[in-house]
């Protein structure tokens, strides 16, 4: 099995040899404070109660995983994802036609690459 070499800390001054890109313990910590505080709470970029109510009525009328079901499986959807990220546009973030049921993975998986999920930007 080939192994990826290990680079190094991307904190400034850090010279940790870390498994997978990105930061040591230390500072991945340090760093992903600083990614959520420029964010917001969950609650502050618009999801709250209201969300949550229509979010259990849009998996009540949708809930299979659309990807899934075009890879041919049956799979419960946990996720209300927005097909077009609303980066606080209140408008896009309400439009239903712009949310899809998601299992988590698929979800996880579109956020990571599409979206430029997990506290990183896009490479679009």
């Amino acid at each position: 099995m080939v192994t990826r070499a290990k680079s190094v800390c991307r904190h400034a001054g850090c010279g940790v040899l870390v498994d997978v890109s990105g930061h040591c313990d230390k500072h991945a910590a340090i760093y992903q404070k600083a990614v959520d505080a420029r964010r917001g709470s969950a609650s502050e970029r618009g999801y709250n109660r209201r969300w949550q109510k229509a979010r259990e009525t849009f998996l009540n009328r949708s809930p299979l995983c659309v990807q899934c079901d075009r890879e041919g499986v049956v799979q419960a959807a946990q996720v209300v994802d927005h097909i077009v990220a609303h980066k606080g546009d209140a408008a896009l973030f309400w439009d239903t036609s712009n949310w899809q049921s998601l299992c988590k993975p698929h979800h996880d998986r579109k956020t990571a690459t599409a979206d430029g999920g997990f506290g990183r930007t896009s490479a679009a």
